[in-house]
């Protein structure tokens, strides 16, 4: 199927926070809280910046049929909590913020398109690199990017004002990648994890994706899509267990010893 990227309009506001909205009811369904409850009317800095961002055009949605089916913003200026963190400055990059999916795309990588898309046109305009900010917290999506050819450069811990009362901001690792650059996964395929070398906890994942895609669109309180969810979940849990055994990629920070493969 073709897919389409195009600038949202202002009157397809809507559309972009309904998109968001999913994304951030599957994210508290996994225990996963980086985002809020929900965007539409939640009045804060993050609906406002959202807003602006529609409005300047900054904001894309991923087309199917010309149904809406991702959306991403995409500016010339860095997060202003996070500019002074670059290494060679804010202005040598373009920024994508909030790219999300409708979970009934999910499992399709169209995050990692959307990626693609964004270097290129990064390089186009003389840019040098790709940026993003991630959540400090969320080690499975620093990995997804991490997979996908971006690199931490820094991380910042931020305090704002939010409806006067101060909060401080989850994200703050801040990762980039050359401008240009692309993903290959028929490539990254080829090369062993090293976390997972006989791909049991692919498996499981994509156990868990498949478990994941087939929830129906009547709302994350609905008793099917319940079910899917803490099926999903156990399977994305037994997968963790295998990156996560002896000499798995937390094993120094669980036991605090280095870890030396038997020969």
């Amino acid at each position: 199927m073709l897919l389409t990227i195009d600038q949202a309009s202002s009157d397809e506001l809507d559309d972009v926070l309904g998109i968001l909205d999913e994304a951030a009811a599957w994210l508290r369904d996994q225990d996963i809280h980086q985002w809020p409850a929900r965007f539409t009317g939640a009045g804060d800095w993050r609906t406002s910046r959202i807003e602006h961002y529609v409005s300047s055009g900054q904001t894309w949605l991923v087309r199917a049929g010309g149904v809406p089916i991702a959306t991403f913003s995409l500016t010339d200026t860095a997060d202003p909590d996070y500019a002074e963190g670059w290494p060679d400055g804010p202005d040598a990059a373009l920024y994508i913020f909030r790219m999300a999916v409708r979970r009934s795309w999910a499992g399709h990588d169209l995050g990692a398109k959307v990626l693609d898309w964004a270097s290129a046109r990064a390089l186009a305009t003389g840019r040098t690199w790709l940026r993003l900010d991630c959540h400090r917290h969320n080690r499975r999506l620093q990995l997804y990017y991490e997979h996908r050819g971006f690199v931490r450069v820094a991380t910042l811990v931020k305090t704002i004002c939010d409806n006067g009362e101060p909060y401080t901001r989850g994200s703050g690792a801040l990762y980039q990648r050359p401008a240009g650059a692309v993903h290959l996964p028929d490539l990254e395929a080829t090369v062993t994890d090293r976390y997972d070398p006989t791909g049991e906890a692919a498996v499981w994942e994509r156990a868990a994706q498949l478990v994941a895609n087939m929830a129906l669109d009547t709302g994350p309180e609905d008793r099917w899509n319940v079910a899917l969810s803490q099926a999903s979940r156990a399977l994305e849990n037994e997968a963790r267990a295998v990156r996560q055994g002896t000499g798995g990629m937390y094993y120094r920070v669980i036991t605090g010893e280095d870890y030396t493969p038997q020969s």
